[in-house]
């Protein structure tokens, strides 16, 4: 790094470090990676099925799509720290209510109802809108790091919430869990926020400061918008949605148990990786080219892991390529909104984009189980994938060179 890039860090790192602890202690992080420890406790304990535990996700899913982009226009206009800092609380707080489950299941959704809500402000939409406008040079390095959270948590969280059930039983384990966005969270992005100097943070719009890019309603209209859309509709289903089946996935491919548990092992470590990795790319080459080999990296996975057998090398080469790509989407999602559609409503148009983004990953994993059940392989919709992801690497070229645009006057 040089020039403007390493006053962006020096300016900047305290942002970093807040977004990164937001992204990790945020939504979707806690209730999407912890849901998975306690599902077999609940089954036991209330004889509820998997789907019924796992439909909470849906209700998450359904709130980010729904109500996310009415939500983001108050991060647009109240600014992100007074958002994350009212909305990380009172994830946590809802979180908790999880502990209280009795075996009804209407006061176990209405738990995630309140998760899903409280927790809209404080999702990654939150904290890429201060990195892109605290960053322009090292905008997708800085946009890498913080996303990586999520990543980190994942790797963390389940033997952390294993020793509690351990030492405390799983009703203090969820206590503990949720309490992590109050007391950790919470404490950190104000500390972030609060301390940055640089003149290009807008943490909290003032009236009459300039921001460049659209207005929302300009934005759903615009040719990049929809070229997003079609870029990362696919892209959803066809990378997110292999991820939570890739056990069964490895199974198919008759490898054996131990190889199955290390390569799956492979997927959270090229994440982290490929968020680190996608966001040094950006930096230096044109992002929907660096799309493009991303994509492509998708498509090659999901065609060798569409076979009936393969070596474990080969599958290692698969798991890392599609690893890598899951690590680089969030990141390139990012980026590419605030620079073809700019900043002044950055908040509700990525909200939008991510909201459909989750749906498919959330909806995916569904649809890859129930076709796996009428046929016993997952060949056919791998292959489907791997097209998908063909057809978005075509598609995203078309957004073209980035935008110059003139800046415009917050109401």
């Amino acid at each position: 790094m040089r020039g403007t890039g390493v006053e962006e860090f020096r300016d900047g790192w305290r942002l970093v470090v807040a977004g990164l602890c937001g992204t990790s202690l945020g939504m979707p992080a806690i209730p999407f990676y912890t849901i998975g420890v306690f599902a077999p406790i609940f089954a036991e304990e209330f004889g509820w099925s998997f789907a019924t535990i796992f439909g909470g996700l849906s209700l998450l899913a359904g709130s980010v799509l729904i109500v996310g982009p009415f939500f983001a226009t108050l991060i647009d206009r109240l600014g992100a720290r007074m958002v994350a800092l009212v909305s990380l609380p009172c994830l946590g707080l809802s979180y908790m209510t999880l502990a209280a489950s009795n075996g009804s299941v209407a006061q176990y959704y209405l738990s995630w109802l309140a998760i899903a809500i409280c927790g809209l402000g404080a999702t990654p939409v939150v904290f890429t809108r201060v990195i892109n406008s605290a960053f322009a040079e090292r905008r997708g390095l800085a946009l890498g790091i913080v996303l990586s959270g999520a990543g980190l948590f994942a790797f963390a969280v389940k033997p952390l919430a294993q020793l509690l059930i351990e030492t405390g039983g799983w009703r203090a384990a969820i206590l503990v869990v949720g309490a992590l966005p109050v007391f950790i969270a919470c404490p950190l992005v104000f500390w972030g926020f609060a301390g940055s100097q640089s003149k290009d943070v807008h943490v909290r719009p003032a009236a009459g400061q300039d921001f460049e890019g659209m207005m929302a309603g300009e934005a759903f209209l615009s040719r990049s918008f929809w070229l997003l859309a079609i870029v990362f509709i696919p892209m959803s289903l066809a990378v997110a949605a292999p991820l939570p089946n890739i056990e069964n996935i490895l199974r198919s491919l008759r490898l054996a148990p131990g190889d199955i548990v290390q390569l799956a092992s492979f997927v959270g470590i090229a994440a982290v990786a490929g968020r680190l990795l996608g966001g040094v790319l950006v930096d230096l080459f044109w992002a929907p080219a660096v799309g493009t080999v991303i994509l492509m990296m998708g498509a090659v996975s999901c065609l060798i892991l569409s076979h009936d057998s393969v070596s474990f090398s080969t599958a290692a080469i698969a798991i890392v390529l599609l690893g890598l790509t899951s690590g680089i989407e969030f990141d390139l999602m990012a980026y590419l909104v605030a620079r073809y559609l700019g900043m002044r409503s950055y908040a509700t148009t990525y909200a939008t984009l991510y909201g459909i983004f989750v749906v498919g990953a959330f909806v995916g994993p569904s649809l890859f189980g129930y076709v796996f059940d009428r046929t016993g392989t997952y060949a056919g919709i791998l292959q489907a994938c791997a097209l998908l992801l063909v057809g978005g690497a075509f598609v995203i070229l078309f957004l073209g060179p980035y935008p110059v645009r003139k800046t415009q006057t917050f109401p």
